[in-house]
């Protein structure tokens, strides 16, 4: 089972956000830290996005380091993230 799951937004079908609340509702998967990996920026994606159960945010097309050290920081500091 992954610790971590990155989900883009605009996707065919279910969107990150449905799929996102489908996770949080699965006592398998509740636990995962989710992230929002997507090209919108944050401001589109901050309301919708901590209501469906996302931890975190990284936009698409930026820097690979960003993301990079997101996923750093969540793995040495675990408990940073509140779900």
């Amino acid at each position: 089972m992954p610790e971590i799951a990155l989900l883009d937004i605009n996707m065919p079908g279910t969107d990150g956000f449905g799929l996102a609340r489908e996770l949080r509702h699965d006592a398998r998967t509740q636990h995962l830290v989710l992230l929002a990996f997507t090209a919108y920026d944050e401001i589109t994606v901050r309301a919708k996005g901590i209501a469906a159960g996302f931890d975190g945010y990284c936009q698409k097309g930026a820097a690979p380091d960003l993301l990079l050290n997101l996923l750093r920081q969540i793995a040495l500091s675990p408990d940073a993230l509140a779900h």
